[in-house]
């Protein structure tokens, strides 16, 4: 769960094999997904998509930056 602008949003991040990636997923009070950031690991690049036209600023911003930091493989893990 995520506040911005006094609104409270859920995350969610997965799995999805069938498109070979990781995706995070912000959504609202009533559970409807509002936007998606998808990482592919097949073509080692990133997509966002937004379900909705008037989402606040910030949100995308705050969405952006976490899907960086949290879908994005880092080398040197030791694995």
């Amino acid at each position: 769960m995520i506040e911005i602008m006094g609104q409270s949003y859920g995350v969610t991040v997965g799995s999805d094999i069938q498109r070979d990636g990781m995706y995070l997923e912000v959504e609202d009070n009533a559970k409807a997904v509002l936007a998606e950031v998808f990482y592919s690991d097949g073509e080692n690049s990133m997509t966002f998509t937004s379900y909705r036209h008037d989402l606040p600023l910030p949100l995308v911003e705050w969405l952006i930056a976490y899907a960086k930091e949290r879908l994005t493989p880092t080398s040197g893990n030791g694995s």
